[in-house]
């Protein structure tokens, strides 16, 4: 998922988060935009195909939202 962050009506950059396959929209760092920074609608960006790029840093960041959050279904490899 992608929404542009804008401030005073100008566009700042991009925020990027996660839908997991249940529907659930994971977003781990929203709360970043605290100065009048606003994120717009979201739209589906869907994941390139062939291998993931960063598997171990995936991984990593898995292991710990699972530690905070529970069990997640199994990656694809």
């Amino acid at each position: 998922m992608v929404g542009e962050v804008h401030l005073d009506r100008h566009q700042h950059g991009f925020h990027w988060w996660n839908r997991l396959p249940s529907g659930v929209e994971l977003d781990v760092t929203r709360e970043q935009f605290q100065r009048g920074e606003t994120v717009t609608e979201a739209r589906v960006v869907e994941r390139p195909p062939g291998p993931m790029r960063r598997w171990d840093e995936y991984l990593l960041l898995r292991k710990r939202v699972m530690e905070h959050l529970g069990h997640l279904p199994e990656p694809a490899a």
